[in-house]
């Protein structure tokens, strides 16, 4: 039997929007999905109401606290599939995505991560397009977004997202875990995520203090990790840039966490 891929969606107030991210899962090439479908607290009637109307078809399950890392873990939790997808409520997959990721998983079963290349929608477009991955680059920046497929085992294994990281940067903190005994990314040299840029996004409206705290504290939380690459990580570059520049540097290098970022004209 073909291994179960469960999707884990957390909604916040996106009703408008969620109905096109199921589509986007319902035209998959691949069949065997669970979609997990996790309220986060939403206030919205328009969300509350077709929630309710996907009780019946989807495992739609309440979240009592509010963020990202609570409602992915505990959507995570109710999950049956073998593999694990997180997608935004607001995102949408193109539709060979599952199945490409699980063909990579399996000519390369030591991969512990897969991520795929990025298009942009909405109030920006454009693409992301990785570069080659290591852990080293992954302490220093994010090298994924939270649409990245692994193993539902190696979440339990690490203890799950850190619900503590609740404004920002939980998916980050995450990978660095699952990743630090020498974890295997595969990359798929497509763009079969699509990223939705809204105005007034959730990274936009962050405050600058919130987001260098957040980075601050991945540092010290990881300090052992960091310290095999940097003699302290409050001695590093980043570091320091972090606590000196003006809130106008700080935003491009916390708002953009990706190797690459080309913005299409």
């Amino acid at each position: 039997m073909s291994a179960k891929v469960s999707v884990v969606i957390p909604v916040f107030n996106a009703g408008k929007y969620l109905q096109e991210t199921i589509n986007s899962l319902l035209a998959q090439t691949y069949p065997n999905i669970e979609i997990i479908i996790v309220n986060n607290c939403s206030t919205e009637d328009v969300t509350i109401q077709l929630l309710n109307q996907l009780g019946v078809k989807y495992k739609v399950i309440e979240s009592t606290i509010q963020g990202l890392a609570q409602a992915r873990n505990d959507g995570i939790k109710e999950a049956t599939g073998e593999f694990i997808l997180p997608l935004d409520a607001d995102d949408i997959i193109k539709p060979t995505f599952i199945e490409s990721c699980l063909d990579l998983f399996r000519q390369k079963p030591v991969l512990a991560l897969v991520r795929t290349n990025i298009e942009l929608f909405g109030a920006k477009k454009g693409t992301i397009i990785f570069d080659e991955y290591s852990y080293s680059t992954l302490l220093a920046r994010n090298l994924m977004v939270a649409t990245s497929m692994f193993k539902k085992k190696d979440w339990e294994k690490v203890g799950g997202y850190d619900n503590s990281f609740n404004t920002c940067f939980e998916d980050w903190e995450f990978w660095i875990r699952l990743l630090k005994n020498e974890g295997k990314v595969g990359t798929i040299d497509e763009t079969l995520f699509n990223y939705r840029i809204q105005k007034g996004s959730m990274m936009h409206s962050l405050k600058m203090n919130n987001l260098k705290e957040a980075r601050k504290r991945i540092w010290e939380k990881h300090r052992e990790e960091y310290g095999k690459y940097f003699v302290d990580p409050t001695e590093s570059f980043e570091y320091k840039f972090m606590e000196d520049s003006t809130a106008n540097k700080l935003g491009n290098i916390l708002t953009k966490p990706f190797l690459r970022f080309k913005l299409m004209k």
